[in-house]
């Protein structure tokens, strides 16, 4: 691993590491799965991130996941679904001693950009503006999406000559699919919104939370993040507060901690590298920063 870049699950360690079972796939691009045995969440314990969309259906069994600083508890029924810049956080829920069942499905972003650049609109936009990357499928929805789960997996077995590109048109209508879901679940929480804010206010605050996941490793003051905006810190504040429960510093702060805990966990880089990476005055002010959010010095944090 590049210790001087952002650890990263890739594709090809996620099919090595975490997927055991029922496994068909196109080199490291495209990964098909069933996991039918209890799945090790160890190594996810600590913020990763996984270089891949990735959408995980649990068919059985209960764990807790974390995306971008916010805890969901997963059960059977549900879906979650991953972009490459999020950060992600699972670990065993209290009655972890249940078997947990997956369908997986994950796809390289290079392998994405070939099937369809509509795809962008209707799926990676959906996702980003839904609250949560969590949503329970109906069973309808399941059957359907086996149905296109099936097809593609007994495709990949025939030596057809067309056999990528065949697979290529399948995958494009699976996530059209689940773009659809994604979309439908977005206008109905929109129309149930009580307190429905302005689009205007709805995309400023999805442009900040993009800005701070871009730049939060070198700039952590929120009139930074105004600026970009051309909005004041105070209108910022407004809305962050309004649409997260939390301040707008304290969205930053917690990027910033995400990123620490990541480079602490995963690099060998030392403790003053780790503070000059994220642009600290000091070695000393990143302990106490890193000590204030977390309870832990960076040293013991590493040791933990």
């Amino acid at each position: 691993m590049d210790n001087k870049m952002y650890n990263k699950f890739t594709l090809s360690k996620v099919k090595e590491l975490f997927l055991k079972d029922d496994i068909v796939s196109i080199g490291d691009d495209f990964i098909l799965a069933r996991q039918t045995n209890d799945v090790d969440l160890k190594l996810l314990k600590f913020p990763s991130r996984i270089d891949g969309f990735v959408a995980a259906y649990c068919r059985k069994g209960h764990f807790k996941c974390t995306i971008n600083l916010t805890e969901y508890e997963i059960h059977d029924g549900m879906l979650a679904v991953n972009t490459p810049n999020n950060i992600i956080q699972l670990e065993p829920a209290d009655h972890n001693d249940d078997v947990v069942e997956l369908t997986i499905v994950a796809v390289s972003p290079q392998y994405m950009n070939t099937l369809s650049s509509d795809l962008d609109k209707i799926f990676v936009n959906a996702i980003n503006m839904l609250k949560s990357p969590i949503m329970e499928m109906v069973p309808e929805e399941v059957e359907l999406s086996m149905q296109y789960f099936k097809l593609i997996d007994n495709v990949i077995n025939t030596d057809s000559e067309y056999r990528n590109d065949s697979i290529g048109y399948l995958l494009t209508s699976v996530f059209y699919l689940i773009g659809g879901m994604l979309m439908k679940r977005l206008k109905a929480a929109e129309e149930n919104d009580e307190n429905q804010m302005s689009s205007r206010q709805k995309r400023l605050f999805e442009s900040f939370i993009d800005l701070v996941g871009k730049y939060h490793n070198k700039e952590r003051s929120v009139g930074f993040y105004a600026d970009k905006l051309c909005i004041s810190s105070k209108y910022l504040s407004q809305i962050v507060k309004s649409v997260s429960g939390f301040s707008a510093p304290d969205v930053i702060n917690k990027y910033v901690i995400l990123e620490a805990q990541h480079l602490l966990r995963h690099t060998d880089l030392s403790i003053k590298e780790i503070s000059d990476q994220l642009n600290f005055p000091s070695h000393p002010f990143f302990y106490k920063y890193f000590k204030e959010h977390t309870g832990y010095t960076p040293n013991s944090y590493r040791k933990k």
